[in-house]
């Protein structure tokens, strides 16, 4: 007599099929939101990815802006797809609907709509030049060229390139070279310094040229980054000039040795263009890009005709004085305070 079979489970039976039901729902609603092409809001969205930027940040922008339904799917779908770490900065255009698995792809790409390259204040041109060299989207004509073949190819008529580049980002074509993004900064400083120039302090200012206010702002930019301390600055720097005092500024003899490192004192007394200890008036050209705080200031320094010192106190602030006797005091308050 053969033995019964046990009557199956219809309980476990059950349970499996409501496993595979929800994995399959499961599998569905993710296709649907990783495969399946969204709309883009307003039909087009310019996504802006720095250099630096996480993927996370890229894709909580994506979700703020309503471009992709989760910004946490999209991260864990660029890490299952090992693409989490190679998103490519620049700027991409999108302008047809798209699935997230499409975005992922196109920000790995390593081809973005344009490229993005940040000029930053206080960089003096060799930096800049590094800044370019280090681009490697971009077409390199420059890096065999002097400054001066440089200052030919842009046609600029200043004795040096220093300092005439506006600081900010642009976007150009992956196409684009380096000589094209210098002078499209070189276009947008010679317009903001021209605005600047038209609305200047003519009453406390006595600069001869938009060059000279040029280079007061390079030297306001290298002693503060506070744009309140910068109108102060320029207004002791525009009161030396006033009197044909000396403007004993530290940043511009570092510039005329060559931006050396360990200054010592006895390397004041080493005779260069830019040595303001040695030589009145401004030094003969621009130590730095100047931001558009320090133009402003450049150009609008108060009416206080008495302040004539300032020394750096720490965490950023500044100390004005109108005597060398009050300067001193500053000074040696300052260094006890070390």
């Amino acid at each position: 007599m053969a033995p019964k079979r046990k009557p199956q489970n219809n309980s476990t039976h059950k349970a499996i099929k409501g496993l595979l039901v929800i994995f399959s729902v499961f599998i569905m609603v993710w296709g649907y939101l990783f495969l399946f092409p969204r709309d883009i809001p307003n039909g087009s969205y310019k996504l802006v990815v720095a250099r630096g930027d996480s993927l996370s940040k890229v894709a909580r922008k994506l979700d703020n802006a309503n471009v992709i339904p989760n910004a946490k799917l999209m991260i864990a779908m660029a890490r299952v797809m090992g693409k989490d770490r190679k998103i490519t900065a620049g700027m991409y255009l999108f302008n047809k609907p798209m699935s997230i698995f499409d975005m992922i792809e196109r920000l790995s790409s390593g081809k973005p709509d344009e490229i993005s390259f940040t000029i930053l204040e206080g960089w003096n041109f060799t930096q800049l030049r590094k800044a370019l060299y280090a681009e490697s989207q971009i077409a390199h004509y420059t890096e065999s060229m002097s400054d001066a073949q440089i200052r030919s190819a842009l046609k600029i008529t200043n004795p040096r390139v220093e300092g005439l580049f506006y600081p900010d980002t642009y976007f150009v074509a992956p196409s684009q070279s380096d000589i094209e993004i210098l002078q499209i900064a070189n276009k947008k400083l010679q317009i903001q310094l021209a605005k600047v120039w038209q609305a200047r302090n003519e009453s406390n200012t006595s600069y001869k040229n938009s060059y000279e206010l040029l280079t007061m702002a390079s030297l306001i930019q290298k002693e503060t980054s506070e744009s309140q301390d910068m109108v102060m600055v320029s207004t002791v720097f525009n009161n030396r000039l006033r009197i044909n005092m000396r403007l004993q500024d530290d940043p511009a003899v570092f510039y005329g040795l060559g931006n050396k490192a360990n200054i010592t004192r006895a390397d004041f007394a080493i005779d260069t263009p830019y040595n303001t200890y040695l030589h009145s008036g401004l030094p003969p050209t621009p130590i730095c890009i100047p931001s558009a705080n320090a133009l402003n200031a450049a150009a609008n320094p108060t009416s206080d005709r008495q302040i004539l010192y300032f020394v750096a106190i720490g965490n950023g602030k500044t100390k004005f004085s109108q005597t060398y006797s009050e300067h001193t005091q500053a000074v040696n308050k300052y260094l006890k305070s070390k």
